[in-house]
Protein backbone atom coordinates (compact mmCIF):
# COMPACT_ATOMS: atom_id res chain seq x y z
CA UNK A 1 0.00 0.00 0.00
CA UNK A 2 3.03 1.91 0.37
CA UNK A 3 3.10 2.13 -3.49
CA UNK A 4 -0.07 3.44 -3.60
CA UNK A 5 0.30 6.69 -1.54
CA UNK A 6 3.28 7.52 -3.56
CA UNK A 7 1.28 7.06 -7.05
CA UNK A 8 -1.02 9.44 -5.07
CA UNK A 9 2.03 11.64 -4.42
CA UNK A 10 4.06 11.29 -7.56
CA UNK A 11 0.68 12.03 -9.69
CA UNK A 12 -0.36 14.42 -8.24
CA UNK A 13 2.58 16.18 -9.20
CA UNK A 14 2.51 14.90 -12.71
CA UNK A 15 -0.94 16.42 -12.78
CA UNK A 16 -0.09 19.96 -11.90
CA UNK A 17 1.99 20.38 -14.34
CA UNK A 18 0.54 23.79 -15.17
CA UNK A 19 1.56 27.56 -14.79
CA UNK A 20 -0.70 30.38 -12.79
CA UNK A 21 -1.80 33.19 -14.89
CA UNK A 22 0.75 36.69 -14.90
CA UNK A 23 -0.50 40.11 -15.46
CA UNK A 24 1.17 41.56 -18.02
CA UNK A 25 -0.66 44.96 -18.43
CA UNK A 26 -3.51 47.20 -16.94
CA UNK A 27 -5.75 50.16 -18.46
CA UNK A 28 -4.92 52.26 -17.20
CA UNK A 29 -1.55 51.42 -16.54
CA UNK A 30 -0.59 51.00 -12.53
CA UNK A 31 -0.02 54.20 -10.92
CA UNK A 32 -0.79 56.18 -13.62
CA UNK A 33 -2.67 59.67 -13.30
CA UNK A 34 -5.51 60.61 -15.22
CA UNK A 35 -7.41 63.56 -15.90
CA UNK A 36 -10.72 62.23 -15.51
CA UNK A 37 -12.49 58.71 -14.37
CA UNK A 38 -11.99 56.02 -16.98
CA UNK A 39 -14.91 54.42 -18.64
CA UNK A 40 -13.47 51.00 -18.64
CA UNK A 41 -10.68 49.74 -16.44
CA UNK A 42 -8.93 46.39 -18.19
CA UNK A 43 -6.72 43.57 -17.38
CA UNK A 44 -4.66 41.30 -19.47
CA UNK A 45 -2.98 38.13 -18.69
CA UNK A 46 -0.62 35.67 -20.25
CA UNK A 47 -3.20 33.14 -20.95
CA UNK A 48 -6.98 32.41 -20.68
CA UNK A 49 -8.74 33.24 -17.89
CA UNK A 50 -12.14 32.60 -16.33
CA UNK A 51 -14.41 35.13 -14.13
CA UNK A 52 -15.83 34.22 -10.85
CA UNK A 53 -17.94 36.70 -9.01
CA UNK A 54 -16.97 39.61 -8.24
CA UNK A 55 -13.85 39.16 -10.20
CA UNK A 56 -12.97 42.56 -10.71
CA UNK A 57 -14.32 45.46 -8.22
CA UNK A 58 -13.28 49.15 -8.76
CA UNK A 59 -13.15 51.41 -5.67
CA UNK A 60 -12.99 55.14 -5.15
CA UNK A 61 -10.53 56.91 -2.94
CA UNK A 62 -13.17 56.78 -0.02
CA UNK A 63 -13.85 53.14 -0.82
CA UNK A 64 -16.97 53.16 -2.15
CA UNK A 65 -17.29 50.50 -5.51
CA UNK A 66 -17.70 51.97 -7.95
CA UNK A 67 -17.89 49.67 -11.06
CA UNK A 68 -21.01 48.61 -12.68
CA UNK A 69 -20.65 44.74 -10.67
CA UNK A 70 -20.43 43.14 -14.26
CA UNK A 71 -17.08 41.80 -15.46
CA UNK A 72 -16.83 40.53 -18.97
CA UNK A 73 -14.45 39.80 -21.52
CA UNK A 74 -14.40 42.68 -23.89
CA UNK A 75 -13.10 41.82 -27.42
CA UNK A 76 -11.30 38.35 -28.38
CA UNK A 77 -10.07 36.25 -26.55
CA UNK A 78 -10.62 35.56 -22.60
CA UNK A 79 -6.78 36.40 -21.77
CA UNK A 80 -8.19 40.39 -21.20
CA UNK A 81 -10.73 41.04 -18.75
CA UNK A 82 -12.21 44.29 -17.78
CA UNK A 83 -15.45 46.22 -15.79
CA UNK A 84 -17.50 49.39 -16.98
CA UNK A 85 -16.96 52.37 -14.03
CA UNK A 86 -20.21 54.64 -13.22
CA UNK A 87 -19.64 57.97 -14.49
CA UNK A 88 -18.28 60.26 -11.61
CA UNK A 89 -15.59 63.21 -11.14
CA UNK A 90 -14.14 62.27 -7.46
CA UNK A 91 -10.00 62.72 -7.78
CA UNK A 92 -7.59 60.85 -6.29
CA UNK A 93 -6.86 57.47 -5.97
CA UNK A 94 -8.57 54.18 -7.00
CA UNK A 95 -8.15 50.51 -6.19
CA UNK A 96 -8.85 48.23 -8.97
CA UNK A 97 -9.66 44.73 -7.13
CA UNK A 98 -9.10 41.24 -9.02
CA UNK A 99 -9.40 37.79 -8.55
CA UNK A 100 -9.76 35.38 -11.48
CA UNK A 101 -9.24 31.54 -12.28
CA UNK A 102 -6.03 30.54 -14.54
CA UNK A 103 -6.59 27.74 -17.15
CA UNK A 104 -5.38 25.16 -14.78
CA UNK A 105 -7.65 26.06 -12.39
CA UNK A 106 -5.95 28.15 -9.56
CA UNK A 107 -7.34 30.90 -8.36
CA UNK A 108 -4.64 34.38 -8.65
CA UNK A 109 -5.85 37.54 -7.12
CA UNK A 110 -3.96 41.09 -6.77
CA UNK A 111 -4.77 44.26 -6.93
CA UNK A 112 -3.37 47.85 -8.02
CA UNK A 113 -4.03 51.58 -8.00
CA UNK A 114 -4.76 54.27 -10.77
CA UNK A 115 -5.18 58.35 -9.51
CA UNK A 116 -7.57 60.83 -11.31
CA UNK A 117 -6.27 64.34 -11.06
CA UNK A 118 -4.47 63.56 -8.34
CA UNK A 119 -2.70 60.94 -5.93
CA UNK A 120 -4.43 60.48 -2.50
CA UNK A 121 -4.75 58.52 0.42
CA UNK A 122 -7.67 55.08 -0.25
CA UNK A 123 -9.56 54.09 2.11
CA UNK A 124 -10.00 50.71 -0.11
CA UNK A 125 -7.19 48.96 1.31
CA UNK A 126 -9.48 46.22 2.87
CA UNK A 127 -11.75 45.27 0.62
CA UNK A 128 -8.90 43.34 -2.08
CA UNK A 129 -10.08 39.84 -2.70
CA UNK A 130 -9.28 37.33 0.51
CA UNK A 131 -6.82 35.05 -0.06
CA UNK A 132 -9.31 32.60 0.45
CA UNK A 133 -10.25 29.73 2.71
CA UNK A 134 -7.44 27.82 3.84
CA UNK A 135 -9.19 24.84 5.33
CA UNK A 136 -10.79 24.60 1.59
CA UNK A 137 -7.41 24.75 -0.21
CA UNK A 138 -5.97 22.09 2.07
CA UNK A 139 -9.15 19.40 1.28
CA UNK A 140 -8.81 20.79 -2.26
CA UNK A 141 -5.18 19.69 -2.21
CA UNK A 142 -5.75 16.52 -0.63
CA UNK A 143 -8.18 15.39 -2.73
CA UNK A 144 -6.86 16.26 -6.11
CA UNK A 145 -4.25 14.22 -4.89
CA UNK A 146 -6.49 11.34 -3.27
CA UNK A 147 -7.62 11.21 -7.11
CA UNK A 148 -4.65 10.69 -9.34
CA UNK A 149 -3.67 8.20 -6.90
CA UNK A 150 -7.09 6.51 -6.97
CA UNK A 151 -6.69 6.67 -10.74
CA UNK A 152 -3.33 4.46 -10.56
CA UNK A 153 -4.68 1.86 -8.20
CA UNK A 154 -7.80 1.41 -10.72
CA UNK A 155 -6.47 1.33 -13.62
CA UNK A 156 -2.11 0.15 -12.65
CA UNK A 157 -4.24 -2.83 -11.17
CA UNK A 158 -6.80 -3.24 -14.58
CA UNK A 159 -3.30 -2.96 -16.88
CA UNK A 160 -1.48 -5.27 -14.37
CA UNK A 161 -4.44 -8.57 -14.27
CA UNK A 162 -4.70 -8.04 -18.25
CA UNK A 163 -1.08 -8.04 -19.13
CA UNK A 164 0.87 -9.84 -15.90
CA UNK A 165 -1.61 -11.98 -14.19
CA UNK A 166 -5.13 -12.92 -15.50
CA UNK A 167 -5.51 -15.35 -13.10
CA UNK A 168 -5.40 -12.61 -9.91
CA UNK A 169 -8.78 -11.29 -11.26
CA UNK A 170 -10.24 -14.34 -10.17
CA UNK A 171 -8.90 -13.71 -6.59
CA UNK A 172 -10.07 -11.07 -4.08
CA UNK A 173 -7.15 -9.23 -3.67
CA UNK A 174 -6.78 -7.58 -7.02
CA UNK A 175 -10.30 -6.83 -7.88
CA UNK A 176 -10.72 -4.98 -4.16
CA UNK A 177 -7.79 -2.89 -4.88
CA UNK A 178 -9.26 -1.85 -8.74
CA UNK A 179 -12.85 -1.23 -7.06
CA UNK A 180 -11.50 0.47 -4.01
CA UNK A 181 -9.80 3.06 -6.62
CA UNK A 182 -12.86 3.32 -8.37
CA UNK A 183 -14.70 4.47 -5.20
CA UNK A 184 -12.18 6.11 -4.84
CA UNK A 185 -12.05 7.94 -7.72
CA UNK A 186 -16.00 8.66 -7.86
CA UNK A 187 -15.62 10.12 -4.58
CA UNK A 188 -12.94 12.30 -5.54
CA UNK A 189 -14.18 13.51 -8.46
CA UNK A 190 -17.27 14.50 -7.16
CA UNK A 191 -15.50 16.20 -4.03
CA UNK A 192 -13.61 18.36 -6.57
CA UNK A 193 -16.70 19.09 -8.49
CA UNK A 194 -18.00 20.84 -5.04
CA UNK A 195 -15.18 22.49 -3.95
CA UNK A 196 -13.70 24.24 -6.95
CA UNK A 197 -16.41 26.60 -6.85
CA UNK A 198 -15.48 27.71 -3.13
CA UNK A 199 -11.81 27.25 -3.71
CA UNK A 200 -11.73 29.59 -6.92
CA UNK A 201 -14.17 32.11 -5.63
CA UNK A 202 -12.24 32.23 -2.35
CA UNK A 203 -15.35 31.69 -0.20
CA UNK A 204 -15.75 28.76 2.46
CA UNK A 205 -17.08 25.50 3.06
CA UNK A 206 -20.94 27.21 3.66
CA UNK A 207 -20.52 27.57 -0.16
CA UNK A 208 -19.23 24.10 -1.46
CA UNK A 209 -22.90 23.13 -2.56
CA UNK A 210 -24.29 26.91 -3.44
CA UNK A 211 -25.86 26.46 -7.51
CA UNK A 212 -24.02 28.91 -8.66
CA UNK A 213 -20.77 28.24 -7.75
CA UNK A 214 -21.74 24.55 -9.39
CA UNK A 215 -22.65 26.27 -12.43
CA UNK A 216 -19.61 28.36 -12.59
CA UNK A 217 -17.38 25.12 -12.14
CA UNK A 218 -19.39 23.16 -14.65
CA UNK A 219 -18.83 26.19 -17.30
CA UNK A 220 -15.20 25.99 -16.88
CA UNK A 221 -13.23 23.37 -19.07
CA UNK A 222 -12.50 20.96 -15.82
CA UNK A 223 -16.87 21.16 -15.07
CA UNK A 224 -16.48 19.61 -18.35
CA UNK A 225 -13.98 17.32 -17.81
CA UNK A 226 -15.52 16.18 -14.49
CA UNK A 227 -18.61 15.40 -16.04
CA UNK A 228 -16.40 13.21 -18.80
CA UNK A 229 -14.79 11.44 -15.74
CA UNK A 230 -17.87 10.43 -14.18
CA UNK A 231 -19.45 9.21 -17.21
CA UNK A 232 -15.92 7.34 -17.64
CA UNK A 233 -16.46 5.86 -14.36
CA UNK A 234 -20.36 4.46 -15.02
CA UNK A 235 -18.60 2.42 -17.53
CA UNK A 236 -15.37 1.34 -15.96
CA UNK A 237 -17.94 -0.05 -13.24
CA UNK A 238 -19.18 -2.46 -16.10
CA UNK A 239 -15.91 -3.03 -17.51
CA UNK A 240 -14.88 -4.36 -13.74
CA UNK A 241 -17.49 -6.89 -13.43
CA UNK A 242 -16.63 -7.95 -16.75
CA UNK A 243 -13.00 -8.04 -16.17
CA UNK A 244 -13.34 -10.42 -13.12
CA UNK A 245 -15.68 -13.01 -14.53
CA UNK A 246 -14.42 -13.10 -18.20
CA UNK A 247 -10.47 -12.31 -17.77
CA UNK A 248 -9.06 -16.16 -16.18
CA UNK A 249 -10.95 -17.82 -18.91
CA UNK A 250 -10.02 -15.54 -21.78
CA UNK A 251 -9.00 -16.72 -24.78
CA UNK A 252 -6.42 -14.28 -27.13
CA UNK A 253 -9.27 -12.77 -29.07
CA UNK A 254 -11.20 -11.92 -25.73
CA UNK A 255 -7.81 -10.50 -23.39
CA UNK A 256 -7.70 -8.45 -26.40
CA UNK A 257 -10.71 -6.91 -26.85
CA UNK A 258 -10.59 -6.69 -22.83
CA UNK A 259 -7.22 -4.88 -23.63
CA UNK A 260 -8.37 -2.44 -26.30
CA UNK A 261 -11.44 -1.62 -24.06
CA UNK A 262 -9.58 -1.15 -20.56
CA UNK A 263 -6.66 0.50 -22.07
CA UNK A 264 -9.50 3.21 -23.83
CA UNK A 265 -11.08 3.87 -21.01
CA UNK A 266 -7.80 4.28 -18.64
CA UNK A 267 -6.71 7.12 -21.77
CA UNK A 268 -9.70 8.71 -21.57
CA UNK A 269 -9.45 9.28 -17.62
CA UNK A 270 -6.43 10.55 -17.97
CA UNK A 271 -7.17 12.84 -20.72
CA UNK A 272 -9.56 14.30 -18.20
CA UNK A 273 -6.84 15.82 -16.47
CA UNK A 274 -4.93 16.53 -19.57
CA UNK A 275 -7.74 18.81 -21.67
CA UNK A 276 -8.61 20.63 -18.16
CA UNK A 277 -4.91 22.02 -16.97
CA UNK A 278 -2.51 23.63 -18.35
CA UNK A 279 -1.28 20.93 -20.77
CA UNK A 280 -3.78 21.62 -23.24
CA UNK A 281 -2.68 25.54 -23.38
CA UNK A 282 0.24 27.64 -22.61
CA UNK A 283 3.91 26.65 -24.14
CA UNK A 284 3.98 23.82 -26.19
CA UNK A 285 -0.04 22.09 -26.04
CA UNK A 286 0.60 19.66 -28.50
CA UNK A 287 3.71 18.28 -27.10
CA UNK A 288 2.77 18.94 -23.87
CA UNK A 289 -0.84 17.30 -24.10
CA UNK A 290 0.22 13.69 -25.25
CA UNK A 291 3.07 14.02 -22.75
CA UNK A 292 0.84 14.53 -20.06
CA UNK A 293 -1.23 11.64 -21.06
CA UNK A 294 1.78 9.49 -21.13
CA UNK A 295 3.24 10.40 -17.71
CA UNK A 296 -0.11 9.71 -16.09
CA UNK A 297 -0.50 5.90 -17.77
CA UNK A 298 3.24 5.44 -17.42
CA UNK A 299 2.91 6.15 -13.39
CA UNK A 300 -0.09 4.44 -13.13
CA UNK A 301 0.99 0.99 -14.94
CA UNK A 302 4.05 1.14 -12.81
CA UNK A 303 2.61 2.44 -9.79
CA UNK A 304 -0.68 0.32 -9.76
CA UNK A 305 1.32 -3.15 -10.71
CA UNK A 306 3.36 -2.47 -8.30
CA UNK A 307 0.91 -1.86 -5.66
CA UNK A 308 -1.01 -5.17 -6.23
CA UNK A 309 2.41 -7.43 -6.40
CA UNK A 310 3.40 -5.82 -3.20
CA UNK A 311 -0.09 -6.29 -1.45
CA UNK A 312 0.12 -9.84 -2.81
CA UNK A 313 3.80 -11.05 -1.92
CA UNK A 314 2.55 -9.62 1.83
CA UNK A 315 0.54 -12.71 3.04
CA UNK A 316 1.36 -16.51 2.13
CA UNK A 317 0.64 -18.06 -1.15
CA UNK A 318 -2.19 -20.61 -0.92
CA UNK A 319 -0.32 -22.93 -2.94
CA UNK A 320 2.37 -23.55 -4.92
CA UNK A 321 -0.05 -22.79 -7.85
CA UNK A 322 0.14 -19.58 -6.95
CA UNK A 323 3.13 -19.01 -6.50
CA UNK A 324 4.23 -20.00 -9.91
CA UNK A 325 1.64 -17.76 -10.94
CA UNK A 326 3.28 -14.87 -9.01
CA UNK A 327 6.65 -15.41 -10.04
CA UNK A 328 4.95 -15.68 -13.66
CA UNK A 329 3.81 -12.01 -13.77
CA UNK A 330 7.00 -10.80 -11.78
CA UNK A 331 8.67 -12.01 -14.76
CA UNK A 332 6.19 -10.32 -17.11
CA UNK A 333 5.53 -7.64 -15.11
CA UNK A 334 9.85 -6.77 -15.17
CA UNK A 335 10.09 -5.43 -18.35
CA UNK A 336 6.67 -3.15 -18.60
CA UNK A 337 8.19 -1.44 -15.55
CA UNK A 338 11.23 -0.62 -17.17
CA UNK A 339 9.70 0.65 -20.43
CA UNK A 340 7.00 2.76 -17.54
CA UNK A 341 10.46 4.46 -16.03
CA UNK A 342 11.98 5.15 -18.75
CA UNK A 343 8.43 6.93 -19.83
CA UNK A 344 8.43 8.52 -16.71
CA UNK A 345 11.74 10.45 -16.87
CA UNK A 346 11.25 11.50 -20.42
CA UNK A 347 8.27 12.73 -19.49
CA UNK A 348 8.98 14.15 -16.32
CA UNK A 349 12.35 16.10 -17.55
CA UNK A 350 9.78 17.46 -20.15
CA UNK A 351 7.32 18.68 -17.55
CA UNK A 352 9.59 19.92 -15.44
CA UNK A 353 11.15 22.19 -17.69
CA UNK A 354 8.00 23.60 -19.11
CA UNK A 355 6.87 23.93 -15.48
CA UNK A 356 9.78 25.48 -13.82
CA UNK A 357 11.39 27.01 -17.04
CA UNK A 358 15.18 27.41 -15.56
CA UNK A 359 17.43 26.60 -13.27
CA UNK A 360 17.53 30.27 -11.81
CA UNK A 361 14.08 29.06 -11.23
CA UNK A 362 14.31 25.83 -9.80
CA UNK A 363 16.84 27.51 -7.06
CA UNK A 364 14.98 30.87 -6.46
CA UNK A 365 11.79 29.77 -6.27
CA UNK A 366 9.52 28.01 -3.56
CA UNK A 367 7.90 25.72 -6.37
CA UNK A 368 11.40 25.00 -7.47
CA UNK A 369 12.88 24.08 -3.98
CA UNK A 370 9.77 22.23 -2.88
CA UNK A 371 9.98 20.04 -6.12
CA UNK A 372 13.71 19.67 -5.52
CA UNK A 373 12.98 18.07 -1.77
CA UNK A 374 10.50 16.24 -3.94
CA UNK A 375 12.49 15.02 -6.58
CA UNK A 376 14.74 13.59 -3.52
CA UNK A 377 11.79 11.43 -2.01
CA UNK A 378 11.27 10.56 -5.31
CA UNK A 379 14.56 9.05 -5.85
CA UNK A 380 14.57 7.49 -2.32
CA UNK A 381 11.37 5.59 -3.42
CA UNK A 382 12.95 4.13 -6.27
CA UNK A 383 16.18 3.51 -4.90
CA UNK A 384 14.08 1.31 -2.09
CA UNK A 385 11.93 -0.51 -5.08
CA UNK A 386 14.35 -1.57 -6.63
CA UNK A 387 15.76 -3.44 -3.65
CA UNK A 388 12.22 -4.82 -3.51
CA UNK A 389 12.75 -6.31 -7.11
CA UNK A 390 15.72 -7.87 -5.74
CA UNK A 391 14.13 -9.24 -2.55
CA UNK A 392 11.00 -10.64 -4.94
CA UNK A 393 13.63 -12.21 -7.43
CA UNK A 394 15.33 -13.79 -4.77
CA UNK A 395 11.79 -14.95 -3.54
CA UNK A 396 11.64 -16.78 -6.64
CA UNK A 397 14.56 -18.21 -6.89
CA UNK A 398 14.61 -19.95 -3.89
CA UNK A 399 11.28 -20.77 -4.99
CA UNK A 400 9.71 -20.72 -1.16
CA UNK A 401 5.90 -20.44 -0.95
CA UNK A 402 5.94 -17.28 1.10
CA UNK A 403 7.15 -13.39 1.23
CA UNK A 404 10.67 -12.52 2.01
CA UNK A 405 11.17 -10.75 5.42
CA UNK A 406 13.02 -7.97 3.77
CA UNK A 407 10.12 -7.60 1.11
CA UNK A 408 8.08 -6.30 3.79
CA UNK A 409 10.84 -4.27 5.66
CA UNK A 410 11.36 -2.17 2.13
CA UNK A 411 7.37 -1.76 1.59
CA UNK A 412 7.04 -0.41 4.75
CA UNK A 413 10.05 1.75 4.08
CA UNK A 414 8.28 2.94 0.76
CA UNK A 415 5.01 3.69 2.74
CA UNK A 416 7.15 6.03 5.03
CA UNK A 417 8.64 7.89 2.28
CA UNK A 418 5.42 8.53 0.18
CA UNK A 419 4.58 9.93 3.25
CA UNK A 420 6.59 12.64 2.83
CA UNK A 421 6.06 12.76 -1.09
CA UNK A 422 2.27 13.51 -0.35
CA UNK A 423 3.04 16.26 2.21
CA UNK A 424 5.41 17.68 -0.66
CA UNK A 425 2.68 17.06 -3.24
CA UNK A 426 0.27 19.01 -1.18
CA UNK A 427 1.89 21.84 -0.97
CA UNK A 428 2.87 22.03 -4.74
CA UNK A 429 -1.00 21.15 -5.45
CA UNK A 430 -1.20 24.93 -4.47
CA UNK A 431 2.31 26.27 -4.86
CA UNK A 432 2.78 28.67 -7.85
CA UNK A 433 4.88 27.21 -10.61
CA UNK A 434 8.56 28.63 -10.91
CA UNK A 435 7.45 29.51 -14.48
CA UNK A 436 5.37 31.77 -13.55
CA UNK A 437 6.54 33.11 -9.98
CA UNK A 438 9.63 34.29 -11.78
CA UNK A 439 7.49 35.86 -14.49
CA UNK A 440 5.87 37.58 -12.20
CA UNK A 441 8.78 38.28 -10.14
CA UNK A 442 10.81 39.96 -13.23
CA UNK A 443 7.40 42.22 -13.79
CA UNK A 444 7.39 43.47 -10.44
CA UNK A 445 11.10 44.36 -10.41
CA UNK A 446 10.25 46.18 -14.27
CA UNK A 447 8.26 48.17 -13.02
CA UNK A 448 7.23 51.57 -15.10
CA UNK A 449 10.68 53.41 -16.34
CA UNK A 450 11.42 57.21 -15.95
CA UNK A 451 13.53 59.62 -16.98
CA UNK A 452 13.76 63.56 -17.44
CA UNK A 453 15.52 64.88 -20.46
CA UNK A 454 16.70 68.45 -21.62
CA UNK A 455 16.05 69.65 -25.20
CA UNK A 456 16.62 73.19 -26.85
CA UNK A 457 14.43 73.66 -30.34
CA UNK A 458 16.96 76.66 -30.74
CA UNK A 459 14.43 79.15 -31.43
CA UNK A 460 12.85 81.95 -27.95
CA UNK A 461 11.62 80.01 -25.16
CA UNK A 462 12.48 76.82 -27.14
CA UNK A 463 14.28 75.23 -23.73
CA UNK A 464 12.85 73.02 -20.98
CA UNK A 465 12.79 69.54 -19.75
CA UNK A 466 10.50 66.28 -20.52
CA UNK A 467 9.66 64.23 -17.72
CA UNK A 468 8.68 60.84 -19.55
CA UNK A 469 7.28 57.55 -17.97
CA UNK A 470 7.03 54.53 -19.84
CA UNK A 471 4.46 51.33 -17.85
CA UNK A 472 4.85 48.64 -17.78
CA UNK A 473 8.28 48.86 -20.36
CA UNK A 474 7.42 45.32 -20.97
CA UNK A 475 6.02 43.59 -24.26
CA UNK A 476 2.23 44.49 -24.66
CA UNK A 477 0.76 47.46 -24.19
CA UNK A 478 2.27 50.24 -22.84
CA UNK A 479 1.45 53.91 -21.89
CA UNK A 480 3.73 56.54 -22.28
CA UNK A 481 3.57 60.02 -20.46
CA UNK A 482 5.09 63.03 -20.61
CA UNK A 483 5.33 66.26 -19.14
CA UNK A 484 6.88 69.36 -21.21
CA UNK A 485 8.43 72.03 -18.53
CA UNK A 486 9.82 75.31 -19.75
CA UNK A 487 13.01 76.35 -18.61
CA UNK A 488 11.62 78.02 -15.54
CA UNK A 489 10.29 74.54 -14.71
CA UNK A 490 6.08 75.03 -14.56
CA UNK A 491 4.26 72.38 -17.25
CA UNK A 492 3.66 74.25 -20.40
CA UNK A 493 2.19 73.27 -23.75
CA UNK A 494 4.58 73.34 -27.02
CA UNK A 495 3.02 72.83 -30.51
CA UNK A 496 3.53 69.24 -31.19
CA UNK A 497 4.96 66.77 -29.69
CA UNK A 498 5.80 63.63 -31.33
CA UNK A 499 6.89 59.74 -30.17
CA UNK A 500 8.31 57.03 -32.13
CA UNK A 501 9.71 53.99 -31.07
CA UNK A 502 12.42 51.84 -32.94
CA UNK A 503 14.45 48.18 -32.42
CA UNK A 504 17.22 48.50 -34.48
CA UNK A 505 18.80 44.92 -33.59
CA UNK A 506 15.86 44.07 -35.57
CA UNK A 507 15.69 46.97 -38.25
CA UNK A 508 11.95 47.82 -36.94
CA UNK A 509 10.68 50.70 -37.07
CA UNK A 510 10.27 53.87 -36.04
CA UNK A 511 7.14 53.12 -34.85
CA UNK A 512 5.06 56.34 -34.20
CA UNK A 513 2.64 56.38 -31.81
CA UNK A 514 -1.13 58.53 -31.40
CA UNK A 515 -0.31 61.21 -28.95
CA UNK A 516 -3.14 62.70 -26.84
CA UNK A 517 -3.38 66.09 -24.80
CA UNK A 518 -4.16 65.31 -21.20
CA UNK A 519 -3.76 68.95 -19.59
CA UNK A 520 -1.50 71.51 -19.88
CA UNK A 521 1.91 70.40 -20.69
CA UNK A 522 0.77 66.66 -20.04
CA UNK A 523 0.70 64.24 -23.16
CA UNK A 524 0.14 60.69 -23.24
CA UNK A 525 0.72 57.86 -26.26
CA UNK A 526 -0.33 54.17 -26.18
CA UNK A 527 0.80 51.49 -28.55
CA UNK A 528 1.94 47.72 -28.33
CA UNK A 529 5.73 46.86 -28.07
CA UNK A 530 5.97 43.55 -29.52
CA UNK A 531 9.46 42.24 -29.17
CA UNK A 532 11.71 42.23 -26.15
CA UNK A 533 15.20 44.31 -26.11
CA UNK A 534 16.75 47.35 -26.47
CA UNK A 535 14.76 49.58 -28.05
CA UNK A 536 14.93 53.60 -29.01
CA UNK A 537 12.78 55.90 -27.55
CA UNK A 538 12.57 59.29 -29.85
CA UNK A 539 10.49 62.06 -28.72
CA UNK A 540 10.44 64.54 -31.36
CA UNK A 541 9.44 68.22 -29.48
CA UNK A 542 7.93 71.46 -31.88
CA UNK A 543 7.68 74.99 -30.11
CA UNK A 544 6.88 77.04 -33.33
CA UNK A 545 6.56 76.54 -36.96
CA UNK A 546 10.17 75.80 -37.73
CA UNK A 547 11.87 75.13 -34.43
CA UNK A 548 12.25 71.37 -33.01
CA UNK A 549 14.36 69.08 -32.16
CA UNK A 550 14.71 65.37 -31.04
CA UNK A 551 15.61 63.72 -27.84
CA UNK A 552 16.22 59.92 -27.18
CA UNK A 553 15.74 57.37 -24.87
CA UNK A 554 17.07 53.73 -24.46
CA UNK A 555 14.55 51.69 -23.50
CA UNK A 556 15.51 48.13 -22.30
CA UNK A 557 11.81 45.73 -22.49
CA UNK A 558 11.81 42.56 -21.17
Amino acid sequence: MGLLLTAAGLLAGAGTASAHAVLLSTDPARDTVLPARPAQVRLTFGESVQLPPNALRVFDPDGVEVDDGHPEHPGVGDSTVGIGLRPGTAQGSYTVAWRVISADTHPVSGAFTFSVGHPSATNAATEAPAGGSATVGVLYAIVRALAYGSFAALFGTVAFLLWCWPAGAAATLAPRIAATGWATLLLSSIATLLLQGPYGDGTGLADIVEPGAVATTLSLPLGGALIARLLLLTATAVYLGQLRHRLPSAGAAARRWLRIVGGTLALGTASTWSISGHAAVGLQPGIAFPADLAHLLAMATWLGGLGVLAAALRRTPTGATEHRELAAAVTRFSPIALGCVGVLVATGTYQSWRQVGSWTALAGTDYGRILLLKIVAVAAVLAVALVSRRAVHRMRARDVPGPDPRLRRTVLAEAAIATVVIALTAILVNAEPGRTAQAAAEAAAQGPVQATLAYDTGGPGGQGTLDIRIDPARTGPNSIEVTVRGATGPARDVAELGVELSLPQRHLGPLALPVTHQGTGSYQAAGQIPFPGQWDLALTVRTSNIDETTVRVPLTVH
